[in-house]
């Protein structure tokens, strides 16, 4: 897990501004990061509605960040990406689509000059691993979708940006379900706690993409794993995009593609857990960099990676077979 600091430590992690265009705009785009300059480069995208936080435990991993450049940022209209100075943003709600969401990404990229970079992004940055490997399969290294699902319907719903609503506390809850029972509460809070933290619409604009734009239901074989391998690590606690949800993903995708279920942990793994998280990870980098000598398991268990959990909750029903 990322070190445990006492008062007067400063933590390695860096900020910086790096300004990039998207759809024609400039944009300010706030990332932080940790690792050697010359280290493998890792960017990290952040959940729905959320921002960089997210991953403050993996950028403070030690070995992580010992052989990996690791980046997260904060996309447009999230976290202290503010909205383009250039532009009247607030006459339009904001709306994520996939053509706005590969572009932001590989224009990062490009702006940090990432050579063969890998990308991770969990629940909708699981997602887009789909469209970066179908629309831009030269431009990465490898790519980690987790929480990735093929579809994922049903929640660019109303509610989640409604006058009469206090949206920061139910985006935050509506949260709570999606992470395991035995995850620590502190970093379950955490996690919500983040997500109070967004701008009014953004989480709702996010979820278009994730529950509206994104289908790969019949063009998985459009997808190009074996140019740039693609990894589907799906929580096991995760209802939204289950591991068998990620199975069928891989299975449709075929060559290069790999499913991994993660045991004992939900749908925001690297905040809700990141003890757990990061071990789980390590585990999938050594298989990107060859330094894995044999091949990953269909399932990750606590077990395998030497984490001993002082709590395990219920088992998950699964579907019948």
């Amino acid at each position: 897990m990322s070190t445990t600091y006492q008062p007067g430590d400063v933590e390695p992690i860096s900020g910086s501004y790096v300004h990039t265009e998207v759809e024609g705009v400039n944009h300010r785009i706030y990332f932080e990061e940790n690792g050697p300059e010359d280290g493998i480069p890792l960017l990290c995208q952040h959940t729905a509605g959320n921002n960089c936080q997210e991953w403050r435990h993996l950028l403070t991993d030690e070995q992580i960040t010992e052989e990996f450049r690791v980046i997260a940022h904060d996309l447009p209209y999230h976290g202290k990406s503010v909205p383009p100075t250039t532009q009247k943003w607030w006459t339009d709600d904001y709306t994520m689509t996939a053509e706005k969401f590969t572009e932001t990404l590989v224009n990062l990229a490009d702006a940090l000059e990432l050579e063969d970079p890998i990308y991770m992004g969990s629940s909708m940055g699981g997602n887009i691993a789909l469209e970066l490997a179908d629309w831009y399969p030269e431009r990465f290294q490898a790519l980690i979708g987790l929480e990735c699902g093929a579809h994922s319907p049903g929640f660019y719903i109303d509610w989640l940006d409604h006058p009469e609503v206090n949206t920061t506390e139910v985006n935050a809850y509506s949260c709570w379900g999606l992470m395991a029972p035995q995850s620590p509460e502190q970093t379950k809070r955490e996690t919500m706690y983040l997500y109070e933290q967004g701008a009014t619409g953004v989480f709702k604009g996010d979820l278009y993409y994730y529950s509206v734009d994104h289908d790969y239901r019949d063009k998985l074989d459009q997808v190009n794993a074996d140019e740039c391998p693609l990894y589907i690590a799906n929580g096991e606690y995760d209802y939204l995009t289950t591991p068998e949800d990620g199975r069928q993903t891989a299975e449709g995708v075929g060559e290069g593609a790999t499913a991994i279920e993660l045991a004992e942990i939900g749908h925001f793994p690297m905040s809700e857990h990141p003890e757990l998280f990061n071990a789980y990870i390590r585990e999938i980098l050594a298989d990107i960099t060859g330094d894995r000598d044999q091949e990953l398991p269909d399932v990750l268990e606590p077990d395998d990676v030497g984490i001993e959990l002082h709590q395990r909750g219920p088992a998950r029903e699964k579907p019948a077979e």
